[in-house]
């Protein structure tokens, strides 16, 4: 039950979807300058908002996911409805609903009701953490996707790690590769959460009359130990992320601040920073090893 939530809907027609397709190459032959989303109008639909890219599947699961789970709860925030995800033609698109709001960073309200507003709804994404199916670890997809988040290389994880001991032993190797003495390590138990790790206005919108917000960005949002969102709050420098956290009663913890140690490492290591070690984090066997335990001369 709790998996058919995670399957992505495809609502579109294939003529539907040619139309999205030959949009986005006008789009693309015309602008100057990149865009990963645009508006499109298609008979008898409403406005809808299209994001393209090589990982909008996965998001696009996701926000189902919760947009699904937030129909049956007065109490969620409000999350636009996704009508189509698809690959098609070697590009890949995420076809949602157009909602008609200010962000969070342009509305008129204080900032005190903006980090309330935030707060809620981050609130509300990290209680649903029961209702998450017990085999995601990372993106909540309904395809294997490596997690994003601030703490990684180019904040996106190098491998889809199976489980928290998996990641445990790539943050371990991490730190064995830090300067310094005492060494560090961290050990992260089965206590997972629901992870926001790009808390900004701008992934919010806002309806001054109702006072309703909107989660509009989904791309962020996973399944990992909790010093993560710990870290997400207070360790990546951004202040309105902080005030989010503060007002939601965390407060900066010592694995998550051991984990600026391991991410700083990772930022500035060359390649895809695996560390030699799999989604288990049991160490990649080099080749060369291989045809030597196999008896072959080179």
């Amino acid at each position: 039950m709790l998996d058919s939530l995670l399957t992505i809907p495809n609502g579109l027609t294939e003529a539907e979807r040619e139309l999205i397709i030959e949009c986005y190459l006008n789009i693309a032959e015309q602008e100057d300058s990149y865009t990963n989303h645009f508006d499109i109008d298609l008979e008898g639909r409403p406005t809808l908002f299209v994001k393209h890219g090589f990982d909008v599947l996965p998001e696009a699961s996701t926000q189902s996911f919760f947009y699904n789970l937030a129909q049956k709860d007065e109490s969620a925030p409000r999350i636009p409805k996704v009508y189509d995800a698809f690959r098609q033609g070697g590009y890949s698109f995420f076809v949602m609903e157009k909602i008609e709001l200010p962000t969070l960073s342009t509305c008129e309200i204080s900032e005190d009701d903006t980090v309330k507003s935030v707060a809620s709804a981050v609130k509300w994404l990290s209680a649903q953490l029961s209702l998450v199916p017990t085999s995601i670890f990372g993106r909540i997809s309904s395809e294997p996707s490596c997690p994003r988040h601030e703490f990684f290389k180019d904040q996106e994880a190098p491998v889809c790690f199976a489980h928290a001991d998996a990641l445990t032993k790539y943050v371990n190797k991490a730190f064995s590769r830090c300067p310094g003495k005492p060494k560090r390590t961290v050990s992260f138990s089965d206590e997972l959460a629901i992870y926001h790790s790009d808390i900004c206005k701008d992934n919010f919108l806002h309806d001054i009359k109702t006072g309703e917000t909107w989660i509009v960005d989904f791309q962020d949002i996973g399944v990992l130990p909790e010093p993560f969102q710990t870290y997400a709050f207070f360790n990546t420098g951004n202040r309105f992320a902080a005030a989010v956290g503060r007002h939601l009663g965390y407060q900066p913890s010592d694995n998550a601040n051991l984990l600026t140690y391991a991410s700083e490492l990772l930022q500035i290591m060359g390649g895809g920073a695996t560390l030699n070690l799999d989604r288990f984090g049991e160490p990649i066997e080099e080749m060369s090893s291989v045809v030597k335990n196999a008896g072959i001369r080179t």
